[in-house]
């Protein structure tokens, strides 16, 4: 199975304080242990190194990258991707809905077919598709 992994879950997993904390981390490590392909955007690393050095400082960025992004696909944006993204942003008026991120995240996830994410952010599930590791 391939699935999309969104900034909400890799913050999930590496922020002890989060209340989702204990669920991802389980989530992340059944991803790893039955061999799925793991696939995030660009632009969701860009957003989570920031997040992370904005949250905790650099040896949480440090952990991020040696121990969580081998294990992922990271789908680099081209122009291409990055126009689609920001017509997608653009077309829905007024503030609160999904970001610049999400929006490449959703050009990902139609590019590479996928339904499956791991995320916690209900933009997602507005949009249908499958959420893993949700806290119930």
């Amino acid at each position: 199975m391939n699935i999309y992994i969104d900034t909400s879950a890799f913050l999930a997993i590496l922020d002890p304080s989060d209340h989702r904390n204990a669920r991802a981390i389980q989530t992340w490590q059944d991803l790893i242990d039955s061999n799925d392909w793991l696939v995030t955007s660009s632009y969701v690393m860009i957003e989570s190194i920031s997040i992370l050095h904005n949250r905790f400082s650099t040896p949480v960025v440090q952990r991020f990258l040696s121990e969580i992004v081998p294990i992922v696909e990271v789908d680099w944006a081209d122009v291409g991707d990055h126009t689609v993204a920001v017509g997608a942003l653009l077309s829905r008026p007024g503030k609160g809905g999904p970001s610049l991120v999400d929006c490449m995240s959703f050009e990902t996830i139609r590019k590479r077919k996928l339904q499956d994410v791991f995320v916690y952010d209900r933009h997602f599930e507005d949009l249908g598709f499958n959420l893993i590791g949700q806290v119930t």
